[in-house]
């Protein structure tokens, strides 16, 4: 009976832990013209996973910008025109409402008007949507030269990007602080063997953005095969491209996260779940 108690209430814990998500993030957004010869536009989809004909989940997708004058002030409101599915406008300013019925998938591509701008989204429902994105890189003449899908993402303390800039390779890498408070941040790339090549640090205001190449970030460090771990005193998303020599060809990095921070989450269910046990038995 104590067996079966226990393994009730862990299912319900981890019901509650898997449903109760309604916010995620994608790490970095980037809209308009760079360099006066590519076009970049984000693309964002999300779904509403439940049954059809359940009920609608509502939300918004709220954009924020980096503070390129002040890496440790507050970040801004990053306006963006976007169309919907439909080519309709969808929102306004920095925010995009949406409401997705049981099974419905929504549509929302930024226009590529303006200079190039970057920053990150914040995703948030009232019930379990799910969603990814698409950078897209355009010419001139608006014909796509690039493209690469872009997971949504969770805020975590501890996660590593891979690295690899063999044979003149790049790894761009985008991360954001969503807390209310400024972000301490250690930068620590290792090699194959796991050996710390170079560190840095750096603060990071609340609702601000950083998106460096990894060349930028170690400018001494030689070509490796390796990672870029990120370590916060806040939780944030990351994400990253690896763009070849031309920087015309670029694919996804997801981070993973350091096994270190997979320990806690799970001490803390542990504790619930001994402790709703001595109440069940």
């Amino acid at each position: 009976m104590k067996n079966a108690s226990l393994a009730f209430v862990f299912i319900l814990v981890m019901a509650t832990v898997g449903f109760g998500q309604t916010t995620f993030y994608y790490p970095h957004v980037a809209n308009g013209v760079l360099g006066g010869n590519t076009i970049w536009k984000t693309t964002i989809f999300l779904t509403n996973p439940a049954a059809i004909g359940t009920a609608t989940a509502s939300g918004s997708i709220t954009f924020m910008q980096d503070n390129p004058n002040d890496s440790t002030a507050a970040g801004t409101a990053f306006t963006i025109s976007f169309t919907d599915e439909n080519g309709a406008p969808a929102g306004s300013g920095n925010t995009i409402p949406f409401q997705i019925a049981g099974g419905q998938t929504r549509k929302f591509t930024s226009t590529g008007a303006g200079s190039y701008a970057g920053g990150f989204a914040i995703v948030s429902a009232n019930g379990a949507i799910n969603g990814t994105a698409i950078f897209s890189e355009f010419n001139a003449a608006g014909k796509l030269i690039g493209e690469a899908g872009v997971p949504a993402g969770s805020a975590v303390n501890k996660q590593a990007i891979f690295v690899d800039t063999l044979g003149g390779y790049n790894i761009g890498v985008a991360f954001a602080n969503p807390a209310t408070s400024s972000a301490s941040i250690t930068l620590q790339l290792l090699n194959d063997n796991a050996q710390t090549v170079a560190t840095t640090t750096q603060t990071l205001g609340s609702n601000n953005h950083s998106a460096h190449f990894v060349s930028e970030l170690f400018p001494t460090a030689p070509q490796l095969a390796g990672t870029m771990q990120i370590i916060s005193n806040v939780a944030m998303p990351a994400i990253a491209l690896r763009f070849d020599p031309t920087f015309s060809v670029f694919t996804t990095l997801p981070p993973v996260t350091i096994s270190s921070l997979l320990i806690e989450p799970m001490n803390a269910v542990a504790r619930l779940l001994i402790s709703l046990h001595l109440h069940v038995v």
